[in-house]
């Protein structure tokens, strides 16, 4: 019933990013090329994803034919349940203590945390996106939720997919683990000596499994790439200059959207088995905030720490509920009751933040994050331009970019990345070309000079492009690419369902003919 409402919830949420369709670039190179690179006319290798399980599994998809936005969406939305699953399973154990029966008040009591998954939108809108996140996230909780039972084979296998997927999933995971050693880690050796196991083996074996895998891609990497660490890493880490500003914005939104405050009569409940995912669960906020944060709405980077503490949630509900296990059924309906009508005020607010949503098109939620509506028309724009572009230029027209998603996939051309995530040298410039601070935000705080695109030399500069629904005037074009240059625009066409993608335009030097671009045929459309 929980995962049914779940799937629901998400599917009125359902849109595709626009940095998703970089790891499906990358995937459709990999099967059609054999390179995981992004531009392979000519050939630059730059690893400009941090999601390398992820990009496996989109080529996965897209070897045997399965479109990669439909292929995601499946598995975000079994990554949703099996989340679900594990929220109310780990609920459940840690919530009940030792001697203390499971029966059904204690059964229902489990599934409080994720009733309240269901009905969030911080967890719900990522079981789609095209994004890697609820897949690497329940390979975290899983790996944690293995841990915490000493199945440490499991915990370390599932922890080197996640690592895999995600390289910050060790923040999580190393808490987590840190914590479970200091408090539990003497006890569960005792028990395995007792049962004549062999933990000094088991843990071994579990670290060949969780470091092998994780060790073998480093080296990849280095062979492949020529570098230690994913350019994403070099591009983003110069997001501790918003540390103070998105960052702990970030913070304070998702400590917001989930409540946190109303959770604090729960610590009242907590044990010393909830202190490890609990520390995880601070782990993720703190890192996230240290890196600046993000600028799309419902906290993607926090999902799992979202889950973590619905997890909390239950075991509370579940321990209120067997310590009033004598009682009278009207007595020890009262945490249920309480927590039903928390879960359908969430419900009930998260509804409202959906119309509020959809009101904003093309704007910003609070004037800082960019919604699930802004982001599904932003990519469906690039999308639809992407498209007019492959028809109206040569396939080796090379373009400049600053959202390396929808346009690159849908064109197929050759880019240069204005905000560096794929590009081989931006990043890499002797003195980083930093967007001014009022101006930066988390992802995008390096931009191309303009000495770097002339020497780079793009036929089409869409990077300073423009969308609206009106060819702009040359009075409109801003920067040191107004002279000389004059604009390229497509107009792709309505959608069947309606969807109008407007004008996409770039700028094209004015003595150079791109494609249809300088000729009769464009004035003709």
């Amino acid at each position: 019933m929980i995962a049914f409402a779940a799937l629901i919830h998400a599917d009125g949420w359902s849109f595709v990013c626009d940095d998703a369709f970089i790891s499906f670039r990358y995937a459709r190179n990999l099967v059609e090329y054999g390179e995981l690179a992004f531009n392979t006319a000519p050939l630059e290798r730059v690893e400009g994803y941090t999601n390398f399980a992820w990009v496996l599994v989109v080529a996965l998809g897209l070897a045997i034919g399965v479109a990669p936005d439909v292929w995601t969406l499946a598995i975000s939305r079994g990554a949703l349940i099996a989340l679900l699953v594990l929220a109310v399973l780990w609920a459940d154990r840690l919530g009940r203590d030792r001697g203390v029966p499971r029966d059904g008040w204690t059964a229902a009591a489990a599934m409080t945390g994720a009733a309240w998954l269901a009905a969030s939108p911080e967890f719900v809108v990522w079981g789609g996106s095209g994004l890697e996140t609820a897949f690497a996230t329940a390979w975290v909780v899983a790996a944690m939720y293995a841990l915490d039972g000493e199945r440490l084979e499991i915990a370390a296998g599932c922890a080197a997919l996640a690592v895999l997927t995600r390289p910050d999933a060790i923040i999580p995971l190393g808490a987590f683990a840190a914590v479970w050693l200091a408090l539990q880690g003497p006890t569960a050796w005792r028990d395995a000596k007792t049962r004549a196991d062999s933990p000094g083996r088991r843990v071994a074996v579990a670290l060949a499994i969780a470091i092998l895998p994780v060790l073998g891609h480093l080296l990849w990497r280095r062979a492949y790439y020529g570098t230690w660490l994913p350019n994403t890493w070099t591009v983003k880490a110069h997001g501790a200059r918003l540390r103070d500003t998105w960052g702990i914005a970030y913070v304070q939104a998702w400590m917001s959207a989930v409540w946190l405050p109303a959770f604090v009569p729960a610590l009242a409940l907590v044990r010393k088995r909830q202190l490890p995912l609990l520390a995880a669960a601070l782990a993720t906020v703190a890192y996230g905030g240290w890196v600046g944060g993000d600028f799309m709405a419902y906290s993607r980077f926090y999902l799992g720490a979202t889950v973590a503490i619905s997890v909390v949630l239950g075991a509370a509900v579940v321990r209120a509920t067997a310590a009033l296990a004598r009682r009278r059924p009207p007595v020890r309906l009262v945490p249920a009751i309480l927590a039903a009508g928390f879960v359908l005020t969430v419900a009930s607010i998260a509804a409202g933040r959906r119309r509020s949503d959809r009101e904003q098109p093309e704007g910003w939620l609070d004037g800082r994050w960019e919604g699930v509506t802004a982001m599904d028309r932003f990519a469906r724009v690039g999308l639809a331009a992407g498209a007019a572009l492959r028809e109206r230029v040569p396939p080796d027209t090379l373009i400049s970019v600053g959202a390396a998603g929808a346009v690159p996939w849908a064109s197929g051309l050759a880019v240069v990345d204005a905000y560096g995530l794929v590009d081989p040298e931006l990043a890499r410039l002797p003195e980083a070309p930093l967007v001014p601070d009022r101006q930066a935000r988390p992802g995008h705080q390096l931009y191309a000079p303009a000495a770097y695109i002339r020497r780079r030399d793009p036929d089409l500069l869409c990077h300073v492009g423009f969308r609206g629904r009106q060819r702009p005037s040359e009075a409109q074009a801003a920067g040191p690419f107004r002279a000389g240059y004059v604009w390229a625009c497509v107009r792709p066409a309505i959608a069947a369902d309606g969807f109008d993608p407007g004008i996409y335009c770039c700028r094209r030097p004015r003595d150079r003919i791109v494609g249809v671009f300088g000729t009769d045929a464009e004035e003709r459309g």
